[in-house]
């Protein structure tokens, strides 16, 4: 029998339109399974008072958050809260999924959990070209081909407690600072590829297992300027294979930081922004 299932997702009130329509998407498809929110800084009274609401619970344990908060200072002149999602290895749920709030999740995420039986990590999408590593990591000498091609987007991933350590993640920094001139120092994702690919455990995405099994029923995480991708009335239409699992607005444009016309799939996530006030 499994452990206790979870999901946890991070944010503050600066991006509370975006957790909104996050919230909105995920209790519609999963209105079950638990949840809880990471605090990104001190700045989430907001979203906190949207917990009874949508049914989650609220991270305690400023411990554990100031820790990463101090990991995050040794990629970056200033605290990162995105490390803060590094918390979720040592947290109540024995598997777990981390989403990034600036998603529209449109499916249930139960299927994902099967997969660690065999995996220590599941993302949704990997070897993405230019993500996490810059191209000099080839020549680095540090990371393997395959490591480095692993290449994960980190806003969706599925492992188990105790995968990742607060004493295991503290030493694997010196080899981790040491490829800092090799990685794409925007949040957190070159530093959490790093501790997956290093980690032991054998790791996969969901794209990686539709593509070497051939099975295009896997659904599939869409980023939302990928050309092409068209929605209607809260929902993909185009492309319908593989089944979309979530909408991901990743930089450089998501909603709220932008003029509207120049967000892509805008009103897919104003659908979601605005359907609890609909029902």
């Amino acid at each position: 029998m499994p452990g206790t299932r979870g999901v946890y997702f991070v944010a503050n009130d600066h991006v509370a339109e975006l957790v909104t329509a996050f919230l909105n998407s995920f209790r519609l498809t999963n209105p079950d399974i638990p949840l809880r929110l990471i605090p990104f800084d001190s700045d989430y009274g907001r979203i906190a008072a949207l917990a009874d609401r949508y049914g989650f619970t609220v991270w305690a344990d400023g411990a554990a958050l100031a820790r990463y908060d101090e990991i995050s200072l040794s990629f970056h002149p200033r605290t990162k809260g995105h490390f803060r999602k590094l918390a979720a290895w040592e947290g109540e749920f024995d598997e777990f999924l981390y989403i990034d709030s600036d998603t529209a999740v449109l499916r249930n995420i139960d299927f994902v959990f099967g997969h660690l039986a065999d995996y220590g990590f599941v993302t949704a999408t990997s070897h993405l070209p230019g993500r996490a590593w810059k191209e000099t990591v080839r020549d680095s000498g540090l990371l393997t081909e395959e490591q480095y091609g692993y290449r994960a987007n980190t806003g969706f991933v599925a492992s188990r407690r105790g995968a990742l350590t607060p004493a295991g993640i503290q030493a694997a920094l010196p080899g981790a600072r040491e490829l800092a001139p090799h990685m794409k120092l925007g949040y957190e994702q070159p530093f959490l590829n790093y501790l997956m690919v290093t980690s032991g455990l054998p790791y996969t995405s969901l794209h990686r297992l539709r593509t070497t099994t051939g099975d295009p029923a896997v659904p599939a995480e869409i980023f939302a300027w990928t050309p092409g991708v068209k929605a209607k009335d809260g929902a993909i239409v185009h492309p319908v294979v593989p089944p979309p699992l979530l909408v991901h607005w990743t930089e450089p444009v998501k909603p709220g930081q932008a003029d509207p016309a120049d967000i892509p799939l805008y009103d897919l996530w104003c659908h979601y922004r605005d359907l609890h006030t609909r029902t």
